[in-house]
């Protein structure tokens, strides 16, 4: 069959080959020109055309560009021609929303009269044009144009056979355009992106394979991590920072074969070895460490000195590669240290668990409130009154009995659950308090106060709620804190300690002169009293020294209108000494040790009676 310069027997000759090239299994852009290329001569044959070419918009369709033509005279060529939309926007617009183009005469038609002589392929030989939009994705991604020298009215045929033509074009960009999405897709899934590295997905991809390889053979995960990064970090920037990274990976990838190196963490890199002896890994560790921080790095104007850690982790059969990995990031859990070389043990898992059940443990006891007071008491050391008591924090828990305060305290801080513990013991020494001067004993009640809690934005304010709730006065009340405080921001420090007193809370220093910033709170902290540790007590009978310290610090103390309180007390004879020295308040088990509240009651009968 023929209709006009369209043949069945040419559409059937190159149908086969069209369908391989739309089905073809490698998809990139070398095979997708090539097919294009391909396309551009069956069209000419198939329409017995002069010139075939195929065209891409920019992303704004504000031109259009001519990716490959094909000529019967000259065959395949790549002219270098752009066309502007601003040189005929009636055609730009038609292309994007028409399913074909035909021009009998292009010399004359108005869309594309200003065209011919310029833009097209051959020129001004060019007389009759047919076009048809190549859509992917539902937008007109360009267009496939077909030419002839001699005057020819299209057919339907043939504006049929083009358009179907421009859907063969177009599955072949979808086929491609998915295949950048997946290739993307798996570089986003196994790439790290800033250093180009593998990173944690890949790597264990890989050494898994690695390892399945071995034969038995023992190798090694090594964690490279740069020490203290977080604060080069918030000195550099963070843009700054990554560079550096990346200078850090560049080094890494010199002397460590890149397969077998991954970026895991913001300044962490692991490496797998095929050295299973703890000696050797030690070694392949130390020298990694070494050559990677030899020398400095320069940042800007900066010259950077970096140090670094290992971690390594000897293989275990029984341990697949993700737990290998965390077994490396417990051993350094916790490091403190710079240029540490450590191997993971296994009772570093045991510890990390116990730590995990017992944060559990205290969040859940928090919720049930498994926690109360014990009270210590405080005794005027002139006249023996008991003044008062120091309320401690005890987990009563239903299954381990009590449970230590180091056990469970610095875990407490360290994630936080001890502003919400410390809430609750508020309440419940206000009540304890509430009670007692009810009953007409107008004891005073001191309590530990963390650092992280009375530096946290709004505490004054809900202690201050608290007491105006239950209806105890803030007067009779004291908060610890430790020295460490004093090491904060020295003006928000001093703000705090002044909203407490406004309140009517008073402050006390707790363990006093164990840090070198002790005499920065009598000078500048408004304060009301210091508590002098332990340390400073015990020595009052064992060194005479101490005696001196201990009465320099309660005469500097009176000087400054403060009381002194010294705790630990544990003989007749430091009692004494105290006394002597002129000490205001004594606590210690040589009075009593901290009771729960059934019990204090006894003791404060029977202390009150002697």
């Amino acid at each position: 069959m023929t209709e006009g310069n369209f043949s069945a027997q040419s559409y059937r000759k190159h149908q086969e080959k069209l369908f391989d090239l739309v089905r073809m299994p490698d998809v990139n852009e070398a095979t997708v020109h090539q097919a294009i290329s391909y396309m551009c001569q069956v069209v000419s044959d198939m329409l017995d055309v002069d010139t075939v070419s195929i065209w891409h918009f920019d992303d704004t369709y504000a031109s259009i560009r001519c990716q490959v033509a094909y000529s019967k005279e000259v065959g395949h060529t790549q002219p270098d021609l752009i066309v502007d939309r601003d040189a005929a926007p009636v055609y730009f617009d038609a292309l994007r929303t028409n399913r074909v183009l035909p021009f009998d005469d292009v010399r004359s038609h108005p869309w594309v009269k200003d065209l011919y002589q310029q833009y097209f392929v051959e020129g001004q030989r060019i007389y009759s044009m047919l076009d048809a939009p190549i859509y992917a994705n539902n937008h007109a991604k360009g267009v496939i144009c077909c030419e002839t020298f001699a005057p020819r009215t299209w057919t339907y045929m043939e504006e049929l056979i083009v358009s179907t033509l421009s859907d063969f074009i177009a599955i072949l960009y979808l086929r491609l355009e998915r295949q950048s999405i997946e290739e993307h897709v798996t570089r986003l899934a196994y790439t790290d992106a800033l250093t180009g590295l593998m990173n944690e997905n890949a790597f264990v991809e890989h050494v898994d394979r690695v390892r399945e390889e071995a034969d038995g053979r023992l190798g090694s995960l090594i964690y490279l991590k740069v020490d203290k990064f977080r604060a080069i970090e918030d000195a550099l920037g963070l843009e700054k920072a990554d560079a550096l990274v990346k200078d850090v990976a560049a080094r890494l990838r010199h002397i460590v074969d890149p397969t077998m190196l991954a970026r895991i963490s913001q300044s962490g890199f692991m490496v797998w070895t095929p050295y299973g002896d703890r000696i050797k890994a030690f070694g392949v560790a130390d020298m990694l460490a070494e050559t990677v921080t030899k020398e400095a790095y320069a940042v800007g104007a900066l010259d950077v000195v970096l140090t670094m850690s290992a971690f390594i982790a000897i293989e275990d059969k029984t341990y697949s590669t993700i737990e290998l990995i965390h077994a490396t990031r417990l051993a350094e859990s916790g490091n403190v240290q710079r240029g540490v070389v450590a191997f993971y043990e296994p009772e570093m898992g045991e510890k990390a668990a116990a730590e995990l059940t017992l944060e559990m443990n205290l969040r859940k006891g928090i919720a049930l409130n498994e926690f109360t007071l014990f009270y210590q008491p405080k005794i005027d050391a002139a006249t023996g009154r008991l003044n008062g008591f120091e309320g401690l924090m005890r987990w009563l828990h239903p299954e381990q009995g009590l449970v230590p305060p180091l056990d469970f305290i610095p875990l407490a801080e360290s994630t936080g659950v001890i502003i919400t513990l410390e809430e609750q013991m508020f309440t419940i020494a206000c009540r304890q308090l509430k009670e007692w001067h009810d009953a007409g004993r107008k004891y005073r009640l001191a309590l530990n106060l963390s650092a992280r809690h009375f530096l946290s934005d709004g505490v004054v304010d809900k202690f201050a709620h608290i007491v105006r709730d239950i209806g105890v006065c803030p007067t009779y009340l004291t908060f610890e804190i430790t020295e460490s405080v004093g090491m904060e921001n020295q003006l928000h420090v001093i703000e705090r300690f002044i909203d407490f007193r406004d309140v009517g809370f008073s402050i006390s220093i707790d363990d006093f002169g164990t840090g070198f910033s002790a005499f920065v709170y009598l000078k500048h902290y408004p304060i009301h009293e210091i508590k002098l540790d332990r340390q400073f007590i015990q020595a009052t009978e064992s060194d005479p020294t101490g005696n001196v310290i201990v009465q320099s610090i309660i005469e500097l103390a009176k000087g400054l209108k403060l009381r002194t309180v010294c705790e630990g007390i544990e003989t007749e004879s430091q009692r004494q000494t105290l006394k002597a020295l002129g000490c205001d308040e004594m606590q210690g088990y040589y009075f009593s040790r901290p009771l729960p509240i059934e019990e204090l009651e006894a003791w404060i009968k029977s202390y009150e009676q002697m």
